[in-house]
């Protein structure tokens, strides 16, 4: 039996609070609302004049005091200022004195609650995110949108389409599997002078694991040249300076168009192969495996890719796994020490059935032929292939999106 965790009560006080606020300015509004009725200011453009609002803010106005929910009227209606606007307007067009007195209090309630309690209307829409579930998707979408900038402004480079895809395979021999991994960065552009890209490359095999990593042709791999593909790119190898730490390459490129001037920036398409990185059963290992990428640089979109073989882990479906990596690094679902990095987004798997025209992904036009190009490379059939895909808009710079497989014991 599990137990729902009940807030903390100064927590739920505060909640009470906001729903208190919410429902005075329904009241308050609808009381306006309807003496403007009463005067024969029935339809949304007549409203909009008298309140002297603007099309936007009487919308919102009007569809705030629909809602049920006082927690909801309180996320859609308009801020302190225009509310004021509005009180003002509805005196000119003559409602009671009664109604008027009503929307001031109400208003200067709510000018108390925001400043005075929760500290500014960004934090007020940050609780409200959590207590109202419909606002959560538009509210998590603006601040990424804005940490985007940000991070773009602050790195000096960025993205359109960050994207990673991993594709499993039986091995040859044994029960291990082998892996293609798939890196995509698509419309590359500086946005300051000072701007360079880094890209560098990291997996966690489970305990005792031992792998092969090569190329596509199954060389070694000791520069970028051996990892990218020159048919998708646009970025020639010799763009990049390679240098190695330890048992991780990191390739940076520094002179990426800069600002919006190209019609799109730089793309980079690179592929390697995993001999006997993953299992197919439990064993002595954790209980998961799987793929995951990083939002790194700063990117419009991202784009993680589980493609694997339909006698690889049958019936089993991933699950999503995103974790904050800025101060502990890369993290492994199985880690238990991890999971307070875990972060809690509206993200979700997406299952994309058979075979590469299955696969289609629009900021990547060419991605199906990509994948049957690989698979042949390597005597593998891209039909047999089954997927599923994590899409993520504006993701949080730095975040890990992951797909782990619960393995059968």
């Amino acid at each position: 039996m599990s137990y729902q965790q009940l807030p903390p009560a100064e927590d739920a006080e505060l909640r009470r609070r906001a729903e208190e606020v919410g429902e005075a300015l329904q009241r308050a509004v609808e009381a306006l609302v309807s003496e403007l009725g009463s005067l024969g200011i029935h339809d949304q453009r007549s409203i909009q004049a008298a309140f002297d609002l603007s099309q936007a803010a009487t919308s919102k106005l009007l569809s705030s005091i629909r809602r049920a929910d006082p927690l909801a009227t309180l996320n859609m209606i308009p801020g302190p200022e225009a509310l004021g606007q509005m009180a003002a307007g509805a005196a000119r067009a003559g409602v009671s004195r009664t109604a008027l007195v009503a929307a001031e209090e109400a208003i200067a309630r709510l000018r108390g609650f925001v400043d005075g309690e929760i500290g500014g209307r960004a934090t007020l829409d940050a609780m409200l995110s959590d207590w109202v579930q419909e606002s959560r998707a538009s509210f998590e979408l603006r601040h990424k949108s804005a940490a985007f900038k940000a991070m773009s402004a602050v790195r000096g480079v960025q993205a359109d389409l960050v994207f990673n895809a991993g594709i499993v395979y039986p091995a040859a021999q044994g029960e291990r599997l082998d892996c293609i991994g798939l890196d995509a960065l698509l419309g590359c552009r500086r946005s300051r002078p000072t701007g360079s890209l880094r890209l560098s490359g990291a997996h966690m095999p489970p305990p005792g694991a031992s792998f092969q990593l090569t190329s596509l042709a199954g060389g070694p791999v000791e520069a970028m040249s051996d990892l990218l593909m020159p048919e998708y790119s646009t970025l020639a190898a010799e763009r990049f300076e390679t240098a190695r730490h330890g048992d991780r390459l990191e390739a940076t490129v520094s002179d990426l168009p800069l600002g919006q001037r190209h019609a799109r920036g730089q793309d980079i398409v690179s592929a390697q192969v995993f001999r006997g990185l993953h299992r197919q059963r439990r064993g002595d290992g954790g209980p998961t495996a799987g793929f995951a990428g990083q939002a790194e640089p700063p990117a419009e979109v991202c784009v993680v890719d589980a493609l694997v073989h339909d006698e690889v882990w049958p019936d089993i479906q991933p699950r999503l796994c995103l974790f904050d990596t800025v101060v502990r690094g890369i993290a492994h679902p199985d880690d238990p020490w991890r999971q307070a990095d875990r972060l809690d987004m509206l993200e979700s798997v997406q299952p994309l059935g058979r075979g590469p025209d299955a696969f289609r992904l629009p900021e990547f036009p060419r991605y199906p032929e990509l994948v049957r190009d690989v698979c042949a490379r390597l005597g593998w059939d891209a039909n047999r292939l089954r997927g599923w895909r994590v899409r993520v808009r504006y993701p949080i710079y730095g975040a890990q999106i992951g797909l782990a497989f619960p393995l059968p014991a």
